[in-house]
This record gives structure tokens, C-alpha cells and sequence, in this order.
């Protein structure tokens, strides 16, 4: 019966791989129109490109979006350090992921976007790259081309996997056909034990590779590279006050900081850089400060006579990179809203206090050892925020992050060294 049913959804993902192929011109026309692929390399996604393959050996790693692609640049910096010859391929689906990546390359690696999972496309990519070993990140797996890979006996390796108890039933029903595709690979790291029982049970009766927790990988990310500076004039009017960032907020996480904010005193209030996860909320946000009597400035609008601002909102792609330098408190966005949370990890990287809602489902065990080791503060009143802007200091908190992010980054460089036992 397994069997049977596994035939059943092959033979049904088959037959949409027909219908996207002969809609994916057309797909992708539209969504180029909608500035949702990129206006010069869109052909990548039919596996077309000028782009040639790197002699030597070559790992290809596929993440989705900007977080996960990000991540990716701290395990591919820690197997150059063992294997400095080898050549990275890295494949996303979004421009944003694509333009902040290229402006932090990492050595011997070349970025591409993913082709559509259908047959033509993925025979002309593979044909040119020819990876001698594929990495999957997160929940970004293409079930065409892992079935290609293992035909062709490329290893493959997933990385970075969550599957929360949702994510699991919603696979559940189709057992058969996941548990095959996930038995195809030799090595999979999880980020959490409810993910590695979920993927187990997925795989079940016949669990051949080896599953292991070895957390996210996104604490052993290189600090981003900014693209550009802080304008002079902003310099001069933030030196010797404190800056609290709000690092990829969204409404709710905008709308305590501020409130927070009017009950400081002008002499104590810090500058507060607004990083918004969607840049062109920008003006809403401006909308919102001024109604709570705060000045404040779109940074892409700052001219030179400007006046100084409480608030600054940061509207540029990698502007994280940007500020982070000179935070001295982040406020991870997410945490106060069903998004549940962004990554903690970066602020920490540059030495900043991290501060956070209870939210943080998406991030759950990170915010949790964070928590538990004291790297990390939650704050869920406004009035407990208002105190630790202005009477509390964090050097212990701040040392107890750093010492934890050493822990993680022996951890990726442990699963480096067993992932380099499968190229061949």
C-alpha cells in the first residue's frame, strides 16, 4: 500500500512539472512584472545563464530567502579554512537574498537563482555545474531535483532543518512521498529534538543516515558588510548618546518601542534606528512617531541641513550592517507580534545588549539558551524597557553572549568536518 501511494504522488508531482513547464515563461514574465524576479538574470530560473562552472571541486548549497542565505556564508567560511581549494555554489529564490549575498561573498562561491523544479531546467543546471556534493538549508527542498541528485549519485546533505509540530502534520499525510525524499539523504542536522523526531517519524520504518541536533547556523554568520556608512551629519549628532535599535521590526514591535520612548526624558532618551523587516513601511512608521510627538527621519531623505531627530528610520537593504556597529541595545522585531521572532544572533555578533518580547517561536531554542546562559533580556512591559534604557548596564550579559557564540561556532565547525566526509 506505501509503495502504492508513493507511486500515486510521484506520478501527481510529475504532472505538475509538465504544467509549470509549459506555464513558466509566462509565470515568470508576471512575476518580473510584479519586480518579484530579478530584470537581467530571471533565465537563471529556466537554468540558463553565462555564469561558468569553476574547475576543481564544487559544493551546492540552496537556501531560500535572505536569513537562511546569510547563514550559509558562516559554514562555507569554516570548511575553506579545512578545504580552502573547494568552489561554493549558492542558489536562492528572492532578489533581496541575492543582493545583500553578493555583497557578502564569500571566497571561491558564485550565486545563482534556483531554476524551477522541472525536468529541462534542472538537466541544464546540473549539466553545467556538476556539484560534487548538494546542501539543503532549512525547509527549501526541491523534490525534482533531490531525486536527480540521488540518480546521479551526488550526496546530499540537509542542514539547518526545522519541522515543528504544523509543518509535520501538514506532511504527514503525504508519509510516503516525504519519507522517501527525505531517506535520500546521508546526513541530516537538525535544528532542535522536536525536529529531529518529526523528520524521523517522516522516515520511518527505515531510518538508514544519520539525524543529529546541531542548533541553527545562523550564530556562525560573518558580520555583514556594510555597503555604505552613516551619513557624517548623523555621526556628529548620535556621538556620546546611547542607540537602541529595533532590528527588523513590524508594526507591534514599533508600536511598544515607541510608546516606551515618550516616557523617557529628553536628557535620557537614546536615539532609536527603526529597522523595518519591509522598507517601504517607512512612511507609515514616520506617520506613527510624529503622532507620539517624536521627530523623526527617513534616513534615504536625510540632506545635509537636516535637523537632529529621536528617531531614525533606516530604509536601506543591509542596514543592519550599517548600525548594528554602533548599537548599544537591540530590540529584536518579531517578538512582540504573531511573527514570533527574527534573528538574535547578528546583534550579538558586533557586541550589542539583545533585548526581546516572548514571542519567539521561530527562534525558540536560540531565545531559550540565550535566556538560560544570560545573554539575552526579555522585556515584555514598557515600563521594564524604559528601565533598562536608562539605569541598566549589560557588560555581563554582553560577555555571557559572547562566550555562548563560541560554543555555536564549534558546534558548525564540528558538522563541517563530517560533511566534508561526503564529498566526492
Amino acid at each position: 500500500m506505501r509503495k502504492l501511494t508513493l507511486i500515486f504522488w510521484q506520478i501527481f508531482y510529475y504532472l505538475i512539472q509538465i504544467a509549470l513547464r509549459i506555464s513558466a515563461v509566462k509565470i515568470l514574465k508576471m512575476r518580473l512584472k510584479a519586480q518579484k524576479e530579478h530584470p537581467t538574470r530571471w533565465k537563471e530560473r529556466l537554468g540558463e545563464t553565462n555564469q561558468v562552472r569553476p574547475t576543481g571541486e564544487l559544493i551546492w548549497l540552496h537556501a531560500v530567502g535572505l536569513g537562511e542565505v546569510m547563514a550559509l556564508r558562516g559554514l562555507i567560511n569554516i570548511i575553506l579554512q579545512t578545504k580552502p581549494d573547494v568552489n561554493f555554489l549558492v542558489t536562492s529564490s528572492t532578489i533581496q537574498s541575492a543582493e545583500l549575498f553578493s555583497q557578502n561573498l564569500p571566497a571561491n562561491t558564485t550565486h545563482q537563482f534556483i531554476p524551477l523544479d522541472v525536468h529541462k531546467f534542472r538537466r541544464s543546471f546540473l549539466s553545467r555545474w556538476t556539484p560534487n556534493l548538494v546542501i539543503w538549508s532549512e525547509q527549501e527542498i526541491w523534490p525534482g531535483f533531490v531525486n536527480d541528485c540521488a540518480r546521479l549519485k551526488i550526496s546530499q546533505v540537509w542542514i539547518n532543518a526545522r519541522m515543528a509540530d504544523r509543518a509535520y502534520n501538514s506532511r504527514k499525510w503525504l508519509k510516503p512521498f516525504f519519507g522517501d525524499l527525505y531517506a535520500k539523504f546521508e546526513l541530516i542536522s537538525a535544528q532542535d529534538e522536536k525536529t529531529a523526531q518529526n523528520i524521523t517519524k517522516l522516515i520511518k520504518p527505515h531510518p538508514k543516515q544519520h539525524i543529529r541536533i546541531d542548533g541553527s547556523l545562523k550564530p556562525a554568520a560573518p558580520k555583514l558588510k556594510p555597503k555604505q556608512g552613516i551619513p557624517p551629519q548623523i555621526i556628529s549628532v548620535t556621538e556620546g548618546r546611547r542607540i537602541l535599535t529595533l532590528v527588523s521590526s513590524h508594526q507591534e514591535d514599533e508600536k511598544f518601542v515607541i510608546h516606551a520612548l515618550q516616557k523617557i526624558s529628553k536628557k535620557l532618551r537614546p536615539i532609536l534606528v527603526i529597522i523595518p523587516r519591509h522598507i517601504e513601511r517607512a512612511e507609515k512608521i514616520r506617520d506613527q512617531c510624529i503622532k507620539a510627538d517624536l521627530k523623526c527621519t527617513i534616513l534615504s531623505e536625510l540632506r545635509e541641513n537636516s535637523p537632529s531627530s529621536d528617531v531614525y528610520i533606516a530604509n536601506q537593504i543591509g542596514a543592519p550592517a550599517i548600525w548594528l556597529p554602533f548599537t548599544h541595545l537591540a530590540l529584536i522585531g518579531g517578538t512582540y507580534c504573531d511573527i514570533n521572532g527574527h534573528n538574535p544572533w547578528e546583534p550579538i555578533q558586533f557586541g550589542a545588549a539583545v533585548l526581546h518580547g516572548s514571542k519567539t517561536a521561530n527562534f525558540s531554542e536560540d531565545f531559550k539558551e540565550l535566556l538560560i546562559s544570560g545573554s539575552s533580556t526579555e522585556v515584555v512591559e514598557r515600563d521594564h524597557l524604559v528601565r533598562l534604557i536608562t539605569q541598566t548596564t549589560f557588560d555581563k550579559q554582553i560577555q555571557n553572549a559572547g562566550s555562548l557564540l563560541q560554543k555555536k561556532l564549534k558546534a558548525v565547525k564540528d558538522l563541517s568536518n563530517d560533511i566534508l566526509l561526503l564529498l566526492k
